[in-house]
Parts: C-alpha cells; sequence; structure tokens
C-alpha cells in the first residue's frame, strides 16, 4: 500500500523513470510480498504445519515469518542490484524486511503484535519521507497514525494482545526505517 501510495501520489521519488516500470514495480512487489506469504502460510495451515491461520501459538509465527523474511529480503535485494530503485524504494522494502527480523527475534521469547509492527513501521517511513520532503508525506502519515491507531484498539478489543504486546510492535515497527534508511545510504 505504501509503495502504491509513492508510485500515485508522490511522482517526485520516481523523477526519470518511465510509467510502465513504476507500474511493473508495483506488481512485482505486490506478488512477491503479499501472493507468496499468503500462499505459504495457507500450504502451512493445509499441511498441518500450523494449527490456524491466525497463528495464535508462538511457535506457529515462526515458519510463516522466515518464509516472509526470505519473500522481503528477496524483493529488496532485487530493487537494490538489479532495478536501482531510488534510496526511498530500497528503504522502505529494506525497513519491511527489517521488521520482520525485529519481529521474529521478540516472538523466539514472546509474543508481539505484528499489525502493530507493521503500522509501526509504516508510521517511521512516513515521518522519513516528511524530513525528506516526499510529495503529500503529511497525508500519508496522518493516515498511517488513523490507521494504526484503529489496528491497535481492534487488536486490544479482540483480546488478541495484551497493551504492551500492541506498544512493542509499534515500537519495533518504528525503529526500523530509520536503521534501513541508514543502511541503504551507507551501501549506494
Amino acid at each position: 500500500m505504501v509503495f502504491a501510495f509513492l508510485v500515485y501520489y508522490s511522482p517526485n521519488v520516481f523523477f526519470g523513470f518511465p510509467e510502465t516500470i513504476k507500474t511493473w514495480w508495483l506488481i512485482t512487489i505486490s506478488y512477491i510480498t503479499i501472493t507468496f506469504p499468503l500462499i505459504t502460510v495457507f500450504l502451512l495451515w493445509r499441511l498441518k504445519f500450523i494449527d490456524s491461520m491466525h497463528m495464535h501459538g508462538l511457535k506457529e509465527r515462526y515458519a510463516p515469518l522466515m518464509a516472509s523474511m526470505l519473500f522481503y529480503f528477496w524483493v529488496f535485494w532485487l530493487f537494490h542490484k538489479q532495478f536501482q530503485a531510488p534510496h526511498l524504494v530500497q528503504t522502505l522494502l529494506l525497513g519491511t524486511f527489517l521488521t520482520t527480523v525485529f519481529v521474529f527475534m521478540c516472538t523466539i521469547f514472546f509474543k508481539i503484535s505484528m499489525h502493530t509492527a507493521a503500522w509501526g513501521s509504516v508510521i517511521s517511513f512516513a515521518l522519513l519521507c516528511s524530513f525528506l520532503y516526499v510529495d503529500h508525506s503529511i497525508v500519508l502519515l496522518v493516515i498511517a497514525i488513523l490507521l494504526a491507531g484503529g489496528v491497535g484498539t481492534a487488536r486490544l478489543y479482540l483480546k488478541e494482545h495484551i497493551a504492551s504486546q500492541i506498544y512493542m510492535g509499534y515500537g519495533v515497527g518504528f525503529i526500523a526505517m530509520p536503521i534501513a534508511y541508514f543502511f541503504v545510504n551507507l551501501i549506494s
């Protein structure tokens, strides 16, 4: 969703790139980061490696998170080496990978909200975009904060997590993007 926002509302990020490239990149990112993880979770469930696609237990989260880390790193590496995408796109993709790594590392010891980790990461990315003067970044930031609040509230309301797991998720996601930004600028 964030990449689509950049493509359609922040054209300055892709200055000099043809429209067809942006469309193919959106399809590629969507396919690798949505379709592959969903198929993996479905197969793990059907093969009885996990009891539920909701992954309530800590150990049920290990395999889906490891698979997601693989797919997220793959898409980052593809956009870094093969496509030589803009640094902001690489930051988004590496930050997504790092968020998943951090969630996995936390999951080894305690339950953490993967939903709020994702939204913490989006908020952090939106703030980064604001500091870099990306078009319409304030809109992205406001939408991210509202949706993150809604997701955190829903997770509490459904009693899927306690408050500390929600806040830990936001925190883990939030720190991933600045680390990704620093690393992308370091390797480029």
